[in-house]
């Protein structure tokens, strides 16, 4: 009896084991399809240049990409089963497109031939579109860093002042102008190059995804020397007899001045606009522009110019006070005098001879009457400084001496033209020798 049953346990452990084979070997090869799910496969879109017709473009930074649910008999097949393996495109042209979010229907055009794809049928890749636009945006320039001391850097010289930038409304409409970047510290001579131009919102920040017409653009930095110079008051006419110049008082009394180096070496001050002293009867202040010279330019703020004149009021007395206070009116009252002053050169190379322009300069001189009356026209000089001055022709300021007590109101010329010649040299005699 227990042999009997310890065999019917055999034959039915045996033949659990044979069915679970069996199972095993179904499963593997007659076993009914096994679904799978292949993630991110990336789907090709057909007849792009349908959106440029439709004034249409693509979002930038879109996922097109779709799942798909595939069955196979073999699971090893399955999961062997790589999303490079398929290749599905998306054709625009067979549809109307607008912009915004909408589905295009996908089709499957390659996939492994042991699998089925379960959901091919009913798939589509949402594709998000936006209206192309184009809009001119003007450039400007953000020059940073200062060139070297005593050098100045103008206004930059564009090739062009805008430029067409193009792409997605969402964001060509954040650009708010096109930018030049330069940073130009310590130099010392024009910068020229050709620079890319970088689109920028209100934020300063940089917009990406849109196209600029042109890309690039050529610009000029110049950079020239600086020269600070003073304020020459210029006048014309005479003051009343009721009154005498006490001082002038210039605001600002000096300008930065930009150019060629030749140009800034031959101007030492700049010439106001002449004031007429006629029209004068108070002291005052007046507004007028100082004069700048060709081939110059500020580099800073205008050419205006404040002059305040002072004015002192000559007392009308009787004869008998006139009588009475004569010496100390003779030595205290100022007075103005007029004189023509031969003008002279001094310092000139012995190898030259100079022929100038212009020989005498009218001088207008204030002083007490006393030190008028005294005043010894030897001991006032106009002369001009000829210093390493070579053959050619020189413009040279005329330097006015005066004697102490005396002040230089105005004069006629204060520069002048002087033509430098080389001296001819004597040829010897032939005496036939």
């Amino acid at each position: 009896m227990d042999k009997a049953r310890k065999e019917q346990y055999i034959i039915k452990t045996c033949c659990v084991i044979a069915a679970f084979v069996l199972w095993l070997f179904i499963t593997s090869t007659e076993n009914p399809l096994t679904s799978y799910k292949i993630k991110s496969i990336p789907v090709q879109l057909l007849n792009t240049d349908t959106l440029t017709r439709s004034n249409l473009v693509l979002v930038p930074g879109q996922d097109l990409t779709i799942d798909l649910n595939i069955k196979g008999a073999n699971n090893s097949v399955l999961l062997a089963t790589k999303a490079e393996n398929f290749s599905i495109v998306a054709d625009l042209d067979a549809y109307a497109l607008k912009s915004g979010e909408q589905n295009i229907p996908i089709t499957i055009k390659k996939s492994p031939d042991n699998i089925n794809v379960v959901n091919g049928d009913t798939l589509f890749v949402k594709v998000n579109l936006d209206e192309l636009v184009k809009t001119k945006v003007s450039i400007t320039t953000n020059i940073t860093g200062d060139p070297s001391n005593g050098f100045f850097a103008s206004a930059p010289v564009l090739s062009q002042t805008s430029a067409t930038v193009s792409g997605g409304s969402k964001f060509v409409n954040l650009v708010k102008k096109l930018v030049v970047e330069e940073n130009i510290k310590g130099m010392e001579s024009d910068v020229s190059k050709t620079y890319k131009l970088k689109p920028i919102d209100e934020s300063g920040e940089e917009v990406k995804n849109v196209v600029v017409d042109p890309a690039q653009i050529d610009v000029k930095i110049p950079v020239s020397k600086t020269k600070s110079v003073g304020v020459s008051v210029k006048t014309i006419g005479t003051l009343n007899e009721a009154f005498t110049l006490a001082s002038t008082k210039v605001s600002p009394k000096q300008f930065n001045l930009t150019g060629s180096a030749a140009a800034l070496d031959k101007v030492e001050n700049l010439d106001t606009k002449n004031i007429d002293l006629s029209k004068i009867d108070k002291s005052t202040t007046i507004s007028t522009k100082v004069i700048i010279p060709s081939g110059l330019t500020l580099v800073s703020g205008t050419d205006d110019v404040n002059i305040e004149v002072n004015l002192d009021k000559v007392v009308v007395k009787d004869a008998a006070q006139i009588e009475k206070e004569a010496a100390d009116v003779a030595a205290n009252k100022q007075v103005q005098k007029s004189i023509s002053q031969d003008v002279k050169y001094v310092n000139l190379n012995d190898l030259y001879e100079a022929k100038i322009g212009k020989n005498k300069d009218l001088l207008v001189l204030s002083g007490t009457q006393s030190v008028i009356d005294s005043m010894d026209p030897s001991k006032i000089a106009a002369q001009l400084d000829l210093t390493n001055l070579v053959e050619g022709e020189h413009t040279v300021s005329v330097k006015v001496s005066v004697p102490d007590g005396i002040s230089l109101v105005s004069q006629d010329s204060d520069k002048i033209l002087v033509t430098i010649t080389k001296k001819l040299t004597e040829v010897p005699a032939n005496n036939g020798n």
